[in-house]
Parts: C-alpha cells; sequence; structure tokens
C-alpha cells in the first residue's frame, strides 16, 4: 500500500497531477479562537487554531467549524453582503481524490491529517494543504468543465 507524506500542493501535484477546480456553494460566517489555543478534533486529526493568527470558519449548512488562517480567509472569501457576516468563497477550490489502496498524511498549517479513498487532498491558495471528504465534496463543491484536449 502507498504511503505519502505531503508539506505542500507541489508535492501532491507531482505524485498525483494537476487538481480539478471546483466552485464552493456553501455559505460561512466567522468567530474568533476561544482563548489562546483552540482544538479542533477531526475525522482525520485534530486541528489547532491561534489567537491572532487563525479565525474559526463556521459552515453555515451546520457542518463542523474549522481554524483558518487570517490571512488567507481574507484572500479567498467575500462576504455576501456589506455587514451581513455571511461569507461565500471566491478562489476557486483545487482538490485531487487519494486512489484507493493509498494512505496520505498531510501536514497541514493547522495540524497532521490521515486519509485515505476516498478522501481528498485540498490544496490552498498558498500551497498549503488541508482534507476534504467524499461526502463533504460532494455536498459542497461544484466541478468545473475539464479542459478538452485539442
Amino acid at each position: 500500500m502507498p504511503k505519502y507524506t505531503f508539506a505542500n500542493g507541489t508535492q501532491v501535484v507531482d505524485v498525483y497531477g494537476p487538481p480539478r477546480s471546483a466552485r464552493r456553494k456553501s455559505l460561512v460566517t466567522t468567530r474568533a479562537i476561544n482563548g489562546d489555543r483552540e482544538v479542533f478534533l477531526t475525522k482525520t486529526g485534530p486541528l489547532e487554531g491561534l489567537k491572532g493568527l487563525d479565525l474559526v470558519v463556521v459552515p453555515a449548512d451546520g457542518s463542523p467549524p474549522y481554524p483558518c488562517k487570517i490571512s488567507i480567509f481574507a484572500d479567498t472569501w467575500a462576504e455576501t453582503q456589506p455587514g451581513s457576516g455571511l461569507y461565500r468563497r471566491h478562489a476557486l477550490a483545487r482538490v485531487i481524490p487519494i486512489p484507493e489502496g493509498d494512505q496520505v498524511v498531510l501536514q497541514s498549517l493547522e495540524g497532521e491529517i490521515s486519509l485515505t479513498h476516498p478522501d481528498f487532498i485540498a490544496i490552498g491558495v498558498e500551497d498549503e494543504v488541508y482534507a476534504n471528504s467524499a461526502s463533504w465534496v460532494a455536498a459542497n463543491l461544484e466541478f468545473l468543465p475539464e479542459p478538452q484536449p485539442a
């Protein structure tokens, strides 16, 4: 069984090829980190948010909240209406499915994450890596048409 550890998106692309692009369908709100440090327990491992560096993204659909770097959120999300506190992601998602039989460990900005098929590796705008479950991708992403060969 192949096992890979990735710290950035370039490493993922070198192994699996280019990611698929998708638009995010869901909306979110945000909140501050509780205390100086807040840990989010996920099925793939704990993620850590730090006061002043991270904020908490709270999906409007009731999905579990997660930490995100403040600078990355500012660059990739936009408020739907001024003062609404409701955000839509304007940056395209870039995801790569994990092939059956492969094990992957991601060294994300918020902690280490272990994944297997049918999960997806997501590559962020700063080449950071994070995880998306297959069910989350199905519920929250709309894939763009793949370019056709000329």
